[in-house]
């Protein structure tokens, strides 16, 4: 069963890699935050009670709700629905996308198996989730798009705790999930000011205000 969920959770990748509307990319969030609480849920008989606890709240609550939902009144305020702007068309984005998705399962498979304390499933999923956000970020134009991979990215690193440990250190989690909270509060207002600005989000516009603060 977990391995099923985990597979789910890599297949979420392949839909952000192939769609340009922005709340379809909000939406996957939704389920891979529901689908890491499936995953933490699945080895709870390894945690006590405080742990199942909090990494409800950090899964089912945070990921699941309060994100995305912040990402959606910064969305209803920009007016930005899609990112057509990409470097690379969305088809071959699937492609490369679920290129490295399975060299992640051939490469945890083939390396990651004689080591007992990490699961290949785990390794595999998390370590191209963790490459395709970073991938996608260098492509996308517009910046709630970042910011959205930047949290995929966030989860990758999520997994591949999991994977390392089935009970994983409070204090890690919090600091994590703190920095996280932060990051997307933050560049939400900057999201807005952006928008308030060029009535844009493309992150060009960046070196416009660049160029404009040397010019000043």
């Amino acid at each position: 069963m977990v391995n099923g969920f985990i597979i789910l959770f890599g297949l979420t990748m392949l839909y952000l890699a192939a769609t340009s509307r922005i709340i379809a990319h909000i939406r996957v969030l939704i389920v891979q935050g529901f689908l890491l609480f499936l995953i933490c849920m699945s080895g709870s008989e390894h945690m006590n009670w405080l742990n199942i606890a909090f990494l409800t709240i950090e899964t089912l609550v945070v990921k699941s709700i309060v994100i995305p939902a912040f990402l959606y009144r910064v969305l209803r305020k920009t007016h930005s629905n899609r990112d057509v702007a990409a470097n690379i068309p969305h088809f071959y984005c699937l492609v490369i996308a679920s290129i490295i998705l399975l060299a992640g399962f051939l490469l945890s498979n083939y390396y990651i198996s004689s080591i007992k304390l990490i699961s290949p499933m785990f390794f595999g999923v998390s370590a191209a989730t963790i490459v395709i956000s970073l991938w996608l970020i260098t492509i996308k134009h517009k910046i709630i798009s970042n910011v959205i991979e930047f949290i995929t990215m966030e989860n990758g690193i999520f997994l591949l705790s999991l994977s390392v440990a089935k009970e994983m250190p409070m204090l890690v989690n919090m600091g994590v999930l703190l920095d996280v909270f932060i990051a997307v509060y933050i560049l939400g207002l900057f999201v807005n000011e952006i928008n308030k600005e060029f009535n844009d989000l493309e992150v060009s516009h960046l070196s416009d205000l660049k160029d404009y603060e040397y010019n000043d």
